[in-house]
């Protein structure tokens, strides 16, 4: 008895060990995300939309319909937020075969740690969504129980897939693991490098028009990394998006404007680390060119880019802009 205690004793601190390593890379990855500029903007977008939401809630009607489809989706896309961490490893597969029960206690263990995240933005959520349905006190409470139970109850029935006949489903838990930090550190990506994490190519043929001839050696390379690789061209996509939804659902012209600088400045702030996305290629070191000429045709593809969007953003804008004029 005395053996199986200590066993998972050890099992709890190796794990320990992991989850202490994880948040302390996390931290440090997220004093990139969270610098001045960036906090400065979340700062003026949060404000902005905090002003909005106040106005729309002063004029909403009674009994509006779309405040309560509004919250059965928001609770839906809600339970998505937070998976399950194990903190699993390859090497566990062969090193934790003999001590698959002590496991089996951990997994159980890991479920209440995996609901801290999750907790938090079911409060959070049903906080903000909860004036558009406009329920008493203890109605929300119930909303917001019921909504961790349900999330309980997912993470609970995750950990009991990794387990049949009593036995652990290594494969199938080390690949969920690793796909839980792989979506994790994806963000931080998009605002730093980050160790470890590969970097994966697309060619999209539809986009091959737009690809030129450059005889630049490094605008030729800008461009293609920017129309292959996802990070940088879904990125576009996304905040192009985005800033198409804000629009359309803005009355006042100025802050449609100021909005669409917002957005534009974001795209270039997040377009910046394209400049060094070739620093790891050796045969483009080969090239007889020197470090100004790089930087010059890293801001001429930004510039190029930011000039596209630019464009979009005005062709959003300028036809309000011009009915109200007359």
């Amino acid at each position: 008895m005395k053996v199986g205690k200590q066993m998972a004793k050890s099992i709890t601190e190796v794990f320990a060990k992991r989850r202490t390593k994880w948040h302390v890379q996390n931290l440090k990855y997220l004093r990139y995300v969270f610098n001045d500029h960036f906090v400065l903007v979340l700062m003026f977008l949060l404000g902005f939309l905090a002003y909005q939401y106040a106005a729309f809630l002063k004029n909403m009607p009674q009994n509006w319909l779309p405040g309560y489809l509004i919250a059965v989706v928001v609770s839906i896309l809600i339970l998505f937020i937070g998976q399950l961490a194990t903190f699993v490893e390859p090497a566990d597969q062969q090193f934790l075969l003999a001590k698959e029960q002590a496991v089996q206690a951990y997994l159980k263990s890991s479920i209440k740690r995996s609901m801290i995240l999750p907790t938090i933005a079911i409060v959070i959520a049903v906080l903000l969504v909860s004036p558009l349905v406009r329920l008493p006190f203890y109605l929300v409470l119930l909303w917001v129980i019921g909504l961790i139970v349900i999330k309980y109850g997912l993470l609970a029935r995750k950990a009991r897939s990794f387990i049949v006949h009593d036995l652990i489903q290594w494969g199938h838990l080390i690949n969920d693991e690793k796909h839980r930090q792989y979506a994790v550190l994806k963000i931080f990506s998009q605002f730093t490098e980050v160790k470890g994490l590969q970097q994966t190519a697309k060619r999209r043929k539809y986009l091959d028009i737009f690809l030129g001839n450059s005889k630049q050696a490094y605008t030729y390379l800008f461009i293609r990394t920017f129309l292959r690789s996802g990070d940088y061209f879904m990125l576009m996509l996304r905040l192009v998006g985005l800033t198409f939804l804000s629009l359309c659902l803005l009355d006042h012209d100025l802050f449609a404007l100021l909005l669409s600088l917002l957005f534009t400045y974001l795209l270039v702030f997040q377009l910046l680390p394209i400049s060094q996305s070739q620093d790891d290629q050796i045969m483009a070191k080969l090239y007889p060119i020197s470090l100004t000429e790089k930087q010059l045709a890293a801001k001429k593809v930004i510039r190029y880019l930011v000039f596209i969007v630019s464009g979009l953003f005005l062709g959003m804008v300028y036809p309000s802009l011009k009915l109200k004029s007359k």
